[in-house]
């Protein structure tokens, strides 16, 4: 899985960015809150990205075993089948022989 970290980072320089950014140079915000604020908004895309990650892994996992119990379900299947043609063909053979 990938580090939310980064992802968290990225959108939030891309979300909080270019308005803190237009307020620093516009004087309405000196540097440090500016970064102090980005920070705030890298923090909760984290935790929202680690999230959105957790859900992910969660239902790729729940397909994998859904996928495994299907496959299963259809060898069973199969099996059955092909054990049934088989009995049906030996007593096609023992009521052919008597």
């Amino acid at each position: 899985m990938t580090n939310p970290l980064p992802v968290g980072c990225v959108i939030a320089a891309v979300l909080a960015g270019p308005p803190l950014y237009a307020q620093y140079e516009s004087g309405g915000l000196d540097g440090f809150t500016a970064l102090l604020r980005w920070c705030l908004v890298a923090l909760l895309c984290t935790i929202g990205a680690s999230l959105i990650m957790g859900l992910i892994s969660r239902y790729e996992k729940e397909w994998e075993e859904k996928d495994e119990a299907d496959a299963r379900e259809a060898a069973q299947n199969a099996a059955e089948a092909e054990a049934k043609r088989a009995a049906e063909e030996a007593e096609a053979r023992r009521a052919q022989a008597g």
